[in-house]
């Protein structure tokens, strides 16, 4: 793989790309059949030679690529019933953004893997939406799984239909668990609206249902966002979390929510994460029957085809999420990072089902911002979050293809795959 990230480094046209790609597909897939199933080489092979490529375009800060994001972020639901200070579904805060109502129908992710399910190595079902209120979220779990897709999502759990056997089931890798205090005087200062009990009683049906089912997953990490009204729970968490099975407990810094609530404000605590248990949880194929053989020969067998020319090289700084990650929220809207839109509307840059969001006008003209290249007014010369840390990034792809083959990718493939 380093020959051929070589050759994509030296390639000074678009279309030389393409042709690396093209020529480079046939070996590739013949090594890694060596290891691995023929559609898992073929899927692998799709999903390597994208990143060597969106690390070549990240490289160039070229506007327009051939390249598919790594990473999706998918809301199953817009709809959250908790009102937590700093999201959008906060009493205070909901009038600044618009965020509709919504449940993400299976055809529109349907669609969203067809164009970028097979190149993608994680999705996240969870943006601003609450997933376990999509009572098919378990489904598009599988969906996702199908095309050999690392698959994670974070609940509060606070949900009073919860089908712990499914998410079991479904092929689910992990669940964030946002619980941030051990009684629920101090948990609903932040989670509002939140019921602990019923949280502590989900946690126990799901690690129930993994022992009944004899899974390693959905990984359990138990998430504590330290504030200083409640880091004094933090020990007495950590001891439920354990007593209750679950797998990591996390103590998390939280952003700065000031400007909601001035009231709640992030204790000074060091962030760390407990292991609780030790089982190894192999999951990156649960489904090898299942696969979705024809969007997957599909891809491989694709050739690029690109336009002459390449913009000059511009070493500046620039945003990772535009060559990384694509987020969908559960109305279809397509925006390039976790922002919410306002009512300016300018975070939508693409709507599902438009033919390569990725490369929507919008999309070019932002990544040409960052080039210093003349280019209209878009949201991101107005930005001030955080450019570099994507929700599926170095430390996501490393841990993909461990998961796949740990002693087949070496600590050089990982690093030349992840370190950009």
């Amino acid at each position: 793989m380093r020959g051929i990230a070589e050759e994509l480094a030296g390639a000074r046209r678009v279309r030389d790309l393409a042709a690396v790609i093209n020529r480079a597909k046939p070996d590739l897939a013949r090594v890694l059949a060596s290891r691995f199933a023929p559609l898992e080489a073929k899927a692998l092979t799709v999903k390597l030679l994208n990143i060597l490529l969106a690390r070549r375009h990240f490289d160039n800060r070229d506007s327009r690529l051939l390249s598919q994001p790594i990473g999706l972020i998918v809301d199953p639901s817009n709809t959250c019933q908790l009102a937590c200070p700093g999201c959008v579904h906060s009493d205070s805060a909901a009038p600044l953004f618009v965020w509709p109502n919504a449940t993400l129908a299976e055809s529109a992710f349907a669609g969203l893997l067809k164009q970028y399910g097979t190149a993608a190595v994680g999705v996240y079902l969870s943006d601003y939406g609450e997933p376990l209120l999509n009572l098919r979220t378990p489904a598009l779990i599988r969906m996702a799984k199908r095309r050999l897709i690392t698959a994670g999502l974070s609940t509060s759990l606070s949900v009073r239909r919860f089908d712990a056997e499914a998410y079991v089931e479904s092929g689910l890798d992990f669940m964030i668990l946002s619980i941030d205090g051990a009684t629920q005087s101090v948990y609903q200062r932040f989670r509002r609206n939140g019921d602990l009990s019923r949280v502590l009683g989900n946690v126990e049906r799901l690690v129930a249902a993994k022992r009944q089912l004899g899974s390693a997953t959905p990984v359990l990490s138990w998430n504590f966002l330290a504030f200083e009204h409640n880091r004094h729970e933090i020990g007495k968490a950590e001891r439920m979390a354990r007593e209750l099975g679950v797998d990591r407990f996390r103590v998390v810094r939280p952003f700065d929510i000031g400007w909601d609530d001035p009231s709640i404000r992030a204790a000074n605590v060091r962030p760390r994460v407990k292991r609780l248990t030790w089982k190894f949880a192999d999951n990156w194929n649960p489904f090898p029957r299942e696969l979705a053989a024809d969007e997957i020969e599909s891809a491989f067998d694709a050739r690029f085809e690109a336009e002459e020319g390449t913009p000059p090289t511009s070493p500046g700084h620039t945003c990772h999420w535009l060559y990384k990650n694509l987020i969908m929220d559960a109305a279809g809207r397509i925006m390039p990072c976790c922002g919410a839109p306002g009512h300016d509307g300018g975070l939508v840059f693409a709507r599902a089902g438009e033919v390569d969001p990725f490369n929507s006008p919008l999309y070019r003209e932002a990544r040409r911002h960052f080039t210093g290249a003349p280019a209209p007014d878009v949201h991101c010369s107005r930005c001030v979050w955080d450019h570099t840390t994507v929700n599926i990034g170095g430390r996501e792809i490393r841990a993909y293809f461990r998961g796949a083959g740990r002693a087949y990718f070496n600590r050089g493939c990982l690093r030349l795959l992840s370190d950009w």
